[in-house]
């Protein structure tokens, strides 16, 4: 008999998760589970208390349903990354383990703290596995075995490959004997209770598998058409669960590749984004150390007045839109996609303020945050990152909030002293003044005009053609 010892991740589920289904192959291996807290590691990335509270939450959930198979889990409280290989090495040594099974992570400081973990453990046998993405940002490259830099003939391969090697999910495996659970000498440290104001999304794995099962059959058909309306619950809103692996993506895949073709694409789509961003964090690491993908960032002369800044943190720009999405984020921890291009467009391109502080912003609010997709959207809203060649692209926050809040039912929603107004003064915000309301803390039309002028400037002093 082996001791097999599943590390978990960012992967806190049972259904769909390939370290622990190859981990629990024979059944009468002993099969323990790991989990290393790096409380550390979050502060050194800013992750706020929101999603941290949800990591604990899926923990918890976890260890409960780990214990139901008759697995024991295994918490060590270890700081920051630096500490993994000692910490697993200790628990080798005192359980036993033989083979050690987990699955990949893509940003550069866990793709170190593995390759640390591998070379001190040479006496256990190592296996990896792709949970995290549908794909593995290996598997698709051009003709030329180079990485992507464009979503477009990135997902194109990518549905070129899963037409011969399509996705298999593995399900939850069977109990095991009870003796199982019963570990010598796990030495397993307390799980914090981090606390956080707002409402923790529900992560249980059988509420998830019903949420994604209702989203497939009623709001797929229209997913392509509400995806941009705010004030339409049109959305999946699976994004938390995926964000710290309580929900599979590559379930997700399956199951809505099972659905209608002609309405999954554009979700399926949405789900091939994250594996893009995976990809480029994979084959251009500099964007997971605070450095742009394009290096006309260099070249960028960000505004650092850190008074406008608090003012767009807090949702008191005077512009309704995105004081509305600032303001749900604020309160919910979560906001809607089509405003984070909104918000991130408005505090890039019309306030000129580096885009590192955005990143920065949404890695403390966001419940659902994801450092590639989070860094990724960044990155294309201030036009330094991937497809980055249309500088000129400037979300307009009042042809916006007119084309996707025609009724202003989602700002007066969020901005409540704008409840008592017309909707079309509403959509009049720059050239009437609205009582109670801040006044555009900017001129949008001579911002963006600027934040061009400044694109071709960086870009000329970058000796990059305009």
């Amino acid at each position: 008999m082996s001791v097999q010892l599943v590390w978990f991740r960012n992967d806190l589920r049972l259904d769909d998760n390939p370290a622990l289904h190859h981990a629990c192959n024979r059944k009468d291996d002993q099969v323990i589970a790991l989990y290393l807290l790096s409380e550390q590691q979050w502060d050194n990335h800013g992750v706020g208390n929101n999603q941290r509270s949800l990591i604990i939450k899926a923990l918890l959930q976890l260890k409960k349903s780990l214990k139901q198979l008759n697995i024991p889990l295994i918490v060590k409280s270890i700081g920051q990354f630096d500490n993994s290989a000692n910490a697993l090495s200790e628990v080798c040594k005192s359980q036993g383990v033989d083979e050690i099974h987990f699955n990949i992570e893509y940003p550069i400081n866990e793709r170190r703290r593995d390759k640390l973990v591998v070379e001190h453990l040479s006496q256990v046998k190592c296996h990896r596995y792709v949970g995290d993405s549908v794909t593995a940002p290996w598997q698709i490259t051009t003709q030329s075995n180079s990485a992507f830099k464009v979503f477009t003939p990135f997902s194109k391969a990518c549905y070129t490959y899963l037409d011969s090697n399509p996705v298999h999910c593995y399900s939850i495996p069977d109990k095991r004997d009870a003796q199982n659970f019963n570990v010598i000498n796990t030495g397993s440290d307390p799980i914090p209770d981090i606390k956080t104001s707002l409402n923790i999304p529900n992560i249980d794995e059988n509420f998830l598998a019903n949420q994604l099962d209702g989203f497939l059959e009623s709001k797929l058909e229209d997913y392509k058409d509400d995806r941009d309306y705010p004030y339409v619950p049109g959305t999946s809103k699976l994004s938390a669960a995926l964000a710290v692996g309580a929900l599979s993506v590559r379930r997700c895949f399956e199951v809505a590749s099972n659905s209608d073709k002609e309405y999954s694409k554009p979700w399926l789509n949405e789900l091939l984004w994250r594996d893009f961003y995976r990809s480029v964090m994979w084959h251009f690491p500099h964007v997971c150390q605070g450095k742009a993908f394009n290096s006309v960032d260099k070249y960028i002369n960000w505004n650092k007045d850190d008074a406008q800044l608090k003012r767009w943190q807090q949702g008191n720009t005077g512009i309704p839109i995105v004081d509305a999405a600032m303001r749900q984020l604020n309160e919910t921890g979560w906001m809607h996609n089509r405003l984070r291009m909104v918000v991130a467009s408005f505090l890039t391109k019309n306030l000129w303020i580096d885009w590192r502080e955005g990143e920065a912003y949404f890695t403390q609010m966001l419940f659902d945050y994801d450092f590639a997709s989070n860094n990724g959207g960044w990155q294309w809203s201030a036009s330094v990152g991937t497809d980055a060649a249309p500088y000129f692209r400037v979300f307009n926050p009042a042809s916006q909030q007119q084309k996707f809040d025609p009724k202003a039912e989602f700002i007066r929603k969020w901005v409540t002293e704008l409840q008592g107004f017309e909707t079309s003064d509403i959509h009049k915000f720059e050239k009437k003044a609205l009582q109670n309301y801040e006044k555009p803390m900017v001129d949008l039309k001579f911002t963006r005009k600027l934040a061009i002028d400044s694109f071709k400037s960086a870009k000329s002093a970058a000796n990059e053609p305009q």
